[in-house]
């Protein structure tokens, strides 16, 4: 997969990643135990709102 576009990923192990205008990539990982997913899911959601909150 060529790194072209910024991807939003739910869910216990996905990754989300954005690709900013000048070619710089940053990711945000969730955790991958089902489990502690759910336990952490206001971090996880908090995450993805500060690196994706500006689109």
């Amino acid at each position: 997969m060529e790194e072209v576009q910024t991807i939003v990923a739910l869910g216990a192990g996905a990754i989300t990643k954005r690709v900013y205008p000048d070619g710089r990539i940053e990711r945000c990982e969730n955790v991958k135990e089902v489990a502690r997913y759910l336990e952490r899911i206001d971090e996880m959601i908090g995450r993805k709102r500060k690196l994706l909150g500006d689109l």
